[in-house]
Order: structure tokens, then C-alpha cells, then sequence
């Protein structure tokens, strides 16, 4: 049932000895765990009486980070795969994408940002700043919006339907500018334009002077979790030329695919 159960049974044990980590205890359960667990599988590797591991498990699947199947059994969510891939890729995906931001950088002279998946929202892990006098106040580390910020559109499109609408009904969307999607239909409706397009635009719908064209980055294992992005000031850089500077960062973000499914 468990890989590597003796060494999963220790590090449980060792975990035990701190109250703030018996959430952490379940997750490192199921993420051994060759197939979907039983409570009653999990208590016994963990140390954990069922009742704890019951409202454990009732609030991983609350925030995804675990699912339930039919047979009440338990394997690890989205979210917590996500936040694996993440663990594993973000500092190679920086590098992966270095040449990349770059050419994007010298061929439009604008900020290029690489953004990663951070539960609900885009977080920057990579900038280069434009090589104009005025650039962008973005910093890496920040959060941003996935619904209404180009490079969290790119990523938001390529989730599944299920992973979409659990954020559609969960996620709040407030109004940055006049031309912000905050209605679920009208937000789908630009989802399926940019899946089939293959790159999305920030029309000023998070600031009122700045526009931006992205495209997803794939994983190895074929999720959307990151995005390559170029963003301007709107009046050196309108929709016009964002549109027609797309082909070449749907090529950037093929590139840093490749990468990533190659290493």
C-alpha cells in the first residue's frame, strides 16, 4: 500500500513529536501511498487516531490539497501536487526560462516577467526590466490576480474545468478598471478565446495604463502552472503591438516547455 513504509512509519514518528504537524503527517502519508488510502491505512502509519485523521483529511479536501474517491479513500489533491511541482521546478523553470526573457526582453525593450501558480493567485519569480527610462513597479515575490493580469490568464485558461470553477465560485474578483472580467460568464468566455488563441491579454484590466501579452509554460508533467509574459506602459505599447508581439512569446513559452519536458 505505502512505499517504503518502514522509513514513512519513522519519519511519521519523528513528526509526532510536534502538535503543529500533524497535518503535514497525512500529506506525507498520502504522498507514499501507491494507491488511494483508507483512514484506517493512514492511522496506522501515522500514529494518529482515525478521528484526528478524519478532521484532517475533511480540511485538506476542503482546500484541495487532498480528494476523496467513491470508497471513501484519500489521495493527495491538485493543490498539493501543485505546490510539489512547484517546490521541484521553481528554480530550474528560472533557468530554463533565462534565454528566453531575455530575446523577449531585447526584441520589445519591455518588462518580461515569468509567473508561477500560488493557489489562487500568480506570484512573480523572475523579472527583467524594460530597457526604456520608465518601466514597471512589479517586484519578485509579489502576488497578483489571475483573472484580470495577462501571464495569470495564460495559467487560469490551462486548469482543468473542475480546478476553474471550484476558483469561479471561491475566488473573489474585485473591479481594478472599467475593463476587469468580474462575471463568471464573461471571464469564461475570454478562458476559451485564450485556449484557443494560444496567449492572453491584460487589456488595462488590472491597471488603468498597462498592457500585457502572455503565454503558458507546461511541466514536465503537463500542467499550466507558469507563464511568460511582456508588459508595458499602453501608450508605447498598445493592443495593436501587444497582439502582434504574440507569436514570438507563444514561442518563448514553447521553448521553455521543451525544457522542462526534456530534463
Amino acid at each position: 500500500m505505502f512505499l517504503d513504509k518502514e522509513k514513512l512509519t519513522e519519519q511519521c514518528r519523528k513528526m509526532g513529536a510536534f502538535s503543529s504537524l500533524k497535518a503535514l503527517q497525512v500529506l506525507n502519508a498520502l504522498s507514499h501511498a501507491a494507491s488511494p488510502a483508507s483512514i484506517t491505512e493512514l492511522a496506522e502509519v501515522t500514529g494518529l487516531s482515525a478521528s484526528t485523521i478524519h478532521r484532517i483529511l475533511q480540511e485538506l479536501v476542503e482546500t484541495g490539497y487532498a480528494r476523496k474517491n467513491e470508497e471513501r479513500r484519500y489521495a493527495l489533491g491538485f493543490e498539493a501536487m501543485a505546490f510539489g511541482m512547484r517546490m521541484k521546478t521553481s528554480d530550474f523553470l528560472v533557468k530554463a526560462a533565462q534565454d528566453e526573457m531575455r530575446r523577449l526582453n531585447d526584441l520589445s525593450r519591455e518588462t518580461v516577467h515569468l509567473i508561477s501558480l500560488d493557489n489562487y493567485q500568480g506570484i512573480y519569480i523572475a523579472k527583467l526590466d524594460a530597457q526604456n527610462q520608465v518601466g514597471l513597479r512589479s517586484q519578485i515575490g509579489w502576488n497578483l490576480p489571475l483573472y484580470c493580469t495577462g501571464g495569470g490568464k495564460a495559467i487560469l485558461a490551462n486548469q482543468t474545468n473542475e480546478w476553474i470553477q471550484t476558483y469561479l465560485m471561491n475566488e473573489p474578483r474585485k473591479r481594478f478598471t472599467d475593463y476587469t472580467y468580474t462575471e463568471a460568464a464573461a471571464l469564461t468566455r475570454e478562458l476559451d478565446r485564450i485556449r484557443e488563441q494560444g496567449y492572453a491579454l491584460d487589456n488595462r484590466e488590472h491597471h488603468t495604463d498597462i498592457i500585457c501579452v502572455a503565454a503558458p509554460i507546461f511541466t514536465a508533467e503537463g500542467k499550466a502552472l507558469c507563464s511568460i509574459s511582456v508588459s508595458a506602459p499602453d501608450y508605447r505599447f498598445p493592443v495593436e503591438k501587444a497582439v502582434g508581439l504574440s507569436g514570438e512569446v507563444i514561442a518563448s513559452a514553447a521553448a521553455v516547455t521543451r525544457k522542462l519536458q526534456e530534463s
